[in-house]
Order: structure tokens, then C-alpha cells, then sequence
């Protein structure tokens, strides 16, 4: 673990991605063992409760993030506040893309805390791969297009018409 880690570039909230999610599984099985990269390839930050990962701090994070998640929707369709248990209330204001933003990077920040003390263990590397999963999905965010879907969803006879 110690070579993978000092091996990979180093990934700061906010930038591009410096590599890619097949780059850093290459890396990663050819530098753990076969237990641990199975154990690595199940970790998805969009499926965390269907993971085979058990690591305490990182399962529990997601899961209660996943609720949370649950009680924004729910609050939502029955037009009240939420009652959060983990996402600070300020995370979830603003219009959907920002709120998207801020979840992610309290998600980040979450994440920073979980690895403090875990210099080369497996956790620092589980750590790592959802971080770059962050990087990849914020990066992914496109105003334009997301424009389209809207309006799209909004008023789908004028997508047809425009056509």
C-alpha cells in the first residue's frame, strides 16, 4: 500500500481529475492483494450500501448520508423542513446544482477527517478512490446540458417541436 499511495498523484478538491478510475484500478491490482483490490473494485460512491466494504467510519458516513439523503426527497413531497441526522442544513440550500456541489464537498471534507492518522492503510487507499470519484462527478457537471434536460422535462412537446 505504501508504493500505490506515494505512486499516485495527489487530488485537491476542486481540480480535474489527474487520473482516471480504469488508471488508478490498474494501479491499484498490480500494487494490492487480490482480497484487498476485490474489496477496492466494489467501492462505488453512487452504490455505498450494496459494498462489501465494512470499514466503520466510511459504511456509516455513507449510509447516514443515504438517509439523510431519503428525508430531503421525503420533506420535500410532503412540503415540510427536513430533519437531518448528519448533512448540515446549510449543505442543502440553494438550486439543485449547488446543493449537488455543496453535498459533494462536505462528502469531501467527511472523507478528509475519516483518513487522518491512516497513512498507508487500506482505508487511506478506499479513501482515495471515493475522493476521485467526487473529483470525476463534479467535473462531469454541465451547465449547458443540464439546461437541456430541464427544459426537456419541463416541456417535452417543445423538445419535440425544436426537432
Amino acid at each position: 500500500m505504501v508504493y500505490l499511495m506515494t505512486s499516485l498523484p495527489s487530488l485537491t478538491f476542486g481540480q480535474v481529475p489527474p487520473i482516471s478510475i480504469d488508471e488508478f484500478n490498474h494501479d491499484a491490482k498490480s500494487q494490492l492483494s487480490a482480497r484487498h483490490y476485490r474489496l477496492l473494485e466494489s467501492v462505488d460512491i453512487q452504490k455505498m450500501n450494496e459494498s462489501e466494504v465494512k470499514e466503520s467510519s466510511i459504511a456509516s458516513l455513507f449510509s447516514e448520508l443515504q438517509e439523510d439523503l431519503t428525508e430531503i426527497r421525503n420533506a420535500r413531497t410532503e412540503k415540510r423542513q427536513p430533519s437531518l441526522g448528519r448533512l448540515p442544513k446549510a449543505v442543502i440550500s440553494g438550486n439543485p446544482l449547488q446543493r449537488e456541489e455543496n453535498i459533494i464537498k462536505w462528502q469531501w471534507e467527511e472523507l478528509d477527517t475519516i483518513e487522518v492518522g491512516k497513512t498507508f492503510t487500506f482505508t487511506e487507499v478506499l479513501v482515495y478512490k471515493l475522493k476521485l470519484q467526487l473529483l470525476i462527478r463534479m467535473n462531469s457537471f454541465n451547465e449547458a446540458r443540464g439546461a437541456e434536460i430541464l427544459a426537456s422535462v419541463v416541456d417535452p412537446q417543445k423538445n419535440k417541436e425544436g426537432k
